[in-house]
């Protein structure tokens, strides 16, 4: 795990797959919070202590978790509240562009769009799949109850599936983004990246993906019963 002190209150730090195998936990024991992953969450901000002299000045932590397409974790956390959210968030821009630049061979529009000030897009998730079937086995894991506005598109060989937050809550957000992870790949979001997307990609499904794509894969999988 590598830390990073932002500020006096705010710390951010970089979880790898390795560090989360280490201690046996899954991204969805993070996201759904399981009582496992809770346990971890306390444990990074104790650990800040020791790591970069970290100190909490009240008992209000907000925390703002991103899962990596390496399939790690940026968890950023401050005691300042709900105002101290847009720094965190410049700053998780920042790592997103350093991470994907150390994993850009595996993925290749990241080389040729990563500009060096892009715009993180918080409210925006985009996932690269290898193949079709992988997409639609990732969707059929959304529950239908989800309304989850997305769109898909292929470009250079990938399946490209971009989520939009719109009316869903940060919590269901980041736990459909955690499940995705173990079929693809995340691609840091941003305005020249979905611009990308838009003027060379082929756009497959235009609008609601996730629900078209489930119908589909549910629609096969009753076949193959059959």
């Amino acid at each position: 795990m590598k830390y990073k002190k932002i500020n006096e209150a705010t710390v951010q730090c970089i979880i790898s797959e390795d560090d989360m195998t280490e201690y046996g936990l899954t991204l969805s024991d993070i996201f759904e919070r399981s009582e496992k992953g809770e346990e971890f969450l306390r444990d990074i901000i104790e650990r800040a202590h020791e790591e970069v002299g970290y100190q909490i000045n009240n008992g209000n932590i907000a925390m703002q978790i991103t899962p990596l397409k390496d399939k790690g974790l940026v968890v950023t956390f401050t005691d300042e509240g709900p105002a101290a959210f847009k720094e965190m968030l410049q700053h998780l821009k920042e790592v997103l562009q350093d991470v994907s630049a150390e994993l850009s061979h595996q993925d290749e529009m990241a080389r040729q769009t990563q500009p060096v000030n892009q715009e993180y897009e918080e409210n925006y998730r985009i996932f690269v799949f290898a193949t079709m079937h992988q997409t639609m086995q990732y969707v059929a894991t959304i529950p239908n109850t989800y309304s989850v506005k997305s769109h898909l598109y292929k470009e250079g060989g990938g399946y490209y599936l971009v989520l939009e937050k719109n009316r869903l809550s940060y919590k269901t957000f980041n736990k459909i983004s955690a499940s995705a992870i173990e079929f693809g790949n995340l691609v840091a979001a941003s305005k020249e990246r979905l611009l990308f997307l838009q003027e060379h990609g082929e756009c497959l499904i235009g609008e609601r993906a996730v629900s078209k794509l489930r119908r589909i894969h549910m629609a096969g999988a009753g076949r193959k019963k059959k």
